[in-house]
């Protein structure tokens, strides 16, 4: 009788947890709705209520929910409450962007275009690890040349890149050697002019205006790139190219 109790109690938690994340996601629906591209509006619990048909009630605990999640950021200006959509309450919208692009079977190609620059010096480093290598060779195919191609992408593309990062893409696991640990890094196929290539994201980095790029080929030299070069590059989201 109490495994049955159990069992029952689970379901009506499933239940629960399931409007309670699909009311955080209508409510960040609806946020992003009314603030548009500055992702931040003067809003009250009852503009939320009115805009997700929810009582007043409801929809402030749903604001609640929202800030302390982190999903937004709430300030008083004038006596008015200012709510900011947070980069991990933008990322819920985006990926569930990518997921009905892909029931849907929408073109997940992706362009991204920016300008190549300097990076930290820190790629050949890291490339070379022998954690990162050997994955490197068995999940992607390459053997990549030692450093990056660093490209600051170009304002009207940062939404593009958001949505890649929201992706899955393939996983490097991250590992430990006898001085420090290394975090995981996320891959996502692509091509510039052609060449095979990948761009990168480490696991653990913060929302930037760049992105790197690993090849087998020395991409710089093959494309004669310099700093300031415009590039474009095709991303596919599937990893199908």
């Amino acid at each position: 009788m109490r495994r049955e109790y159990t069992s029952i109690n689970e379901k009506i938690l499933r239940i629960i947890a399931f409007h309670v994340m699909e009311n955080i996601y209508n409510a960040l629906k609806a946020i992003k709705k009314m603030a548009g591209d500055k992702n931040t509006v003067f809003l009250s619990s009852k503009d939320l209520a009115d805009e997700m048909h929810v009582s007043q009630q409801t929809a402030s605990r749903i604001i609640i929910s929202l800030d302390r999640l982190g999903y937004i950021t709430r300030t008083l200006v004038d006596r008015k409450q200012k709510i900011m959509i947070n980069d991990s309450g933008l990322d819920v919208l985006y990926r569930e962007y990518n997921e009905i692009s892909s029931i849907l079977r929408f073109s997940q190609e992706i362009k991204l275009v920016g300008t190549v620059q300097d990076g930290l010096g820190e790629g050949k480093y890291y490339i070379s690890k022998k954690g990162y290598k050997e994955q490197f060779i068995a999940k992607l195919g390459i053997d990549p040349y030692p450093g990056t191609l660093n490209i600051k992408i170009s304002p009207e593309y940062e939404n593009d890149l958001r949505r890649i990062k929201n992706s899955d893409g393939i996983y490097i696991t991250g590992f430990k050697d006898q001085q420090r640990t290394f975090g995981g890094v996320f891959c996502h196929q692509a091509r510039i002019d052609g060449i095979k290539c990948f761009i990168i994201f480490p696991e653990r980095s913060v929302y930037r205006d760049t992105f790197e790029v690993i090849s087998e080929k020395y991409l710089r030299k093959e494309l004669n790139l310099q700093n300031g070069s415009m590039i474009e590059v095709l991303i596919n989201i599937d990893g199908k190219l």
